[in-house]
């Protein structure tokens, strides 16, 4: 049984015409009399008869409309989001698991497991890194409820909301000897550099593609993974470190680290909150997730 033809029986019945049928459904009368005539072939009767009054219902047509009615009332209720019955975040009592480089875990856990601790006591939380490979497989087995990540190309089946907006800017150590107060082009293409490449091991990353377009080009002595190590790096070496503005703000005090502005512009990226489309109609999850989405804080 197609279920889509259920609206179409109702609304002739409704109105005793294929035509106005159509204009309620916004069909058109053509498809609208395609859909009655599946739809006579699937219940084995006519259902309506033409006449001068326009399409009268069969005797069977008038037996099966309470069910009908019933059954698509019953179908709008279920695709009702906002009448669902959600609870409150603090009666949650789960474990949830979440995907995020330490990128996001600097910028977001800490808060995140202070607010959790006060407003949801039961709610425990799992980290597990990104890893692009297995991404898709592990949001359709449903073995991490979240991702928090900066994708850059769209993942089958995934829902994405923005969280936070991202800058760059350049960290290098307290009393370099070449770096002054201004971050000049000519002193930053001069330098070592140190390239952060969470997913994928590379000695290129944006940085190197806006410098070419300029003409320009650094020399990256260090790549690595992690956004936490190339920190500690630049505050002990005379290497510079291009990296979120959120993060080289934290990052400046904690490790002697001067902040500056990049000498050329950049564009930023985005951080979205993530997870499969077959987790929306979880209560806790819709809870937990619309939580996250209103306390992006990152300081």
């Amino acid at each position: 049984m197609d279920l889509n033809l259920y609206p179409v029986f109702l609304e002739i019945i409704k109105h005793g015409s294929v035509t106005r049928a159509a204009e309620q459904l916004g069909l058109t009368q053509a498809a609208t009399s395609n859909a009655l005539s599946r739809l006579r072939v699937q219940m084995g009767d006519p259902l309506f008869v033409r006449s001068s009054k326009g399409m009268l219902p069969t005797h069977f047509a008038l037996s099966i409309q309470p069910r009908i009615e019933r059954s698509m009332a019953m179908l709008q209720a279920l695709s009702k989001e906002e009448d669902q019955d959600l609870p409150e975040l603090g009666e949650i009592n789960r474990h949830f698991r979440l995907i995020m480089s330490d990128l996001e875990e600097t910028l977001f856990l800490p808060n995140l497991v202070e607010a959790l601790a006060h407003k949801a006591p039961g709610i425990s939380i799992e980290i597990q890194p990104f890893q692009r490979q297995i991404l898709q497989d592990q949001l359709e087995r449903g073995s991490v409820d979240f991702l928090l990540a900066h994708l850059t190309a769209a993942t089958k089946n995934v829902v994405s909301r923005p969280l936070a907006q991202q800058s760059f800017a350049c960290v290098a150590r307290k009393g370099h000897p070449v770096i002054g107060k201004k971050l000049k082009l000519a002193d930053f293409v001069s330098q070592g550099h140190i390239l952060v490449t969470p997913d994928k091991g590379s000695r290129r990353g944006v940085v190197d593609d806006k410098l070419k377009a300029l003409g320009k080009s650094r020399t990256v002595v260090c790549s690595l993974p992690h956004f936490l190590p190339a920190c500690l790096l630049a505050s002990r070496s005379d290497h510079l470190l291009t990296i979120p503005r959120q993060l080289g703000e934290q990052m400046a005090s904690a490790l002697d680290l001067t902040l500056h502005d990049l000498p050329f512009e950049m564009p930023g990226f985005m951080i979205g909150l993530h997870w499969h489309h077959t987790r929306d109609s979880d209560p806790e999850h819709i809870v937990l997730r619309q939580f996250i989405l209103d306390h992006p804080k990152t300081t």
